[in-house]
């Protein structure tokens, strides 16, 4: 039923969405699995399969549309283990300057880890000051009842036509325990190959006084399609 509740966030769309449909495939490899600033394990290998798209929905008028899954496998100090993740998101502009997104991410474990499956409903607003794209995003928390908050800033420029720097700024926290909360920056340099081929290596660090500190790396390539 969850993954049906997934499908209906896109799937009402694609009638008049087909023609516009884009598709991207990444895989990749980070020395450290980092969630919201915690330890979750190390050597993390990931691909996702993405969909995106646009449509007519009568009332609510045009809407972007995006649903993948996202699978990784990584060593944390009971063993191997690994997830799935399957999510959907649908967006609308509610201005020139503001937009807002609505979507749901379900999360299964398998393996060592004997963590339960969880859903997770979002709504996020994003806006642009100058060349800074800015966003906040409340996620509610099925499984603990409980709200998680992200604030974030990010930054690209071109170095070159093959060549694009990014920069993030992000700082998150739990509504139930401020000290849960933590900082944290991250910078990605996305190359070319070729024009549906790109190669991003990337770089994050995350500061928290109750999750701890963790500078981490890795690199991704991206297939668009």
């Amino acid at each position: 039923m969850r993954v049906l509740a997934l499908a209906g966030l896109s799937t009402s769309l694609l009638g008049n969405a087909v023609a516009e449909i884009e598709s991207d495939f990444s895989a990749g490899y980070t020395s450290d699995y980092i969630f919201r600033g915690g330890d979750v394990g190390t050597n993390l290998f990931d691909v996702t399969l993405e969909f995106s798209g646009s449509g007519n929905l009568g009332a609510l008028g045009d809407l972007d549309w995006t649903a993948g899954i996202w699978y990784a496998s990584y060593t944390a100090p009971g063993g191997s283990n690994n997830e799935l993740d399957l999510y959907g998101e649908v967006s609308k502009s509610l201005s020139d300057q503001f937009d807002l997104a609505v979507g749901i991410t379900n999360y299964s474990y398998f393996g060592n880890d004997g963590s339960d499956d969880d859903i997770e409903p979002y709504v996020s607003l994003s806006t642009a000051m100058g060349e800074i794209s800015l966003g906040v995003t409340a996620f509610y928390d099925e499984g603990d009842g409980d709200w998680y908050t992200e604030a974030s800033a990010a930054y690209e420029r071109e170095l070159s036509d093959s060549v694009t720097l990014g920069l993030a700024a992000i700082v998150g926290w739990v509504e139930s325990d401020d000290s849960d909360g933590f900082i944290g920056g991250a910078a990605s340099l996305s190359c070319a190959v070729s024009d549906d081929i790109t190669v991003t290596p990337h770089v994050t660090a995350t500061f928290s006084d109750n999750l701890g500190d963790n500078v981490f790396g890795g690199v991704s390539v991206g297939f668009s399609f």
